[in-house]
């Protein structure tokens, strides 16, 4: 169990046995590098895999205990912050891995994304498909793209991806007016 909704999440070990994001990030990132944040990076599971294609990797979560096991491994190839401490229009891409359907207050979240993210910077989500998986949040939770996609109305779908049999993949980026 941990702090998201109360539900399980499988341990790493079990994760890397279906998860494996060293075979689908880079066909997701196409070989750019950039300033990234992890945002609600829990762990840390995906922050091993986000430094290969980071120039600054920021690692955000609400979870201090999770903070401390991410800074514990990584020491400083990262930086834990919050999205505030973050300036204005300065990272390449926000990542989202299971996390978004957790964060209580999204509306800000959002607002903080569209703050710090360069015009021309992709939002990737990665998140649970709205279907019982045996493991995983509650269906009650989880999201599927048009539920994601009200949240970030100013965005458009640029890419879709299947990162797991039981997740899909979106990266969006900003709608040119």
């Amino acid at each position: 169990m941990n702090h998201h909704h109360g539900h399980y999440y499988p341990p790493e070990d079990f994760r890397r046995t279906f998860e494996r994001p060293e075979e689908y990030l880079p066909e997701v990132f196409e070989g750019k590098k950039g300033v990234i944040v992890d945002y609600g990076c829990g762990n840390g599971f995906y922050a091993r895999y986000l430094l290969e294609y980071a120039t600054k990797l920021y690692c955000i979560d609400i979870n201090v205990i999770a903070l401390e096991e991410v800074k514990k491994k990584f020491n400083s190839a990262i930086t834990l912050t919050s999205p505030k401490e973050i300036p204005h229009s300065t990272v390449d891409f926000v990542f989202f891995a299971n996390s978004f359907h957790d964060m209580d207050d999204k509306q800000y979240v959002v607002s903080e994304v569209k703050r710090i993210l360069k015009s021309d910077g992709r939002v990737i989500i990665i998140d649970w498909r709205k279907e019982n998986t045996g493991f995983g949040p509650p269906l009650s939770v989880r999201m599927d793209e048009k539920d994601y996609m009200k949240w970030f109305s100013d965005f458009t779908v640029e890419k879709r991806f299947t990162p797991t049999p039981y997740h899909f993949g979106l990266v969006l980026k900003r709608k040119t007016s």
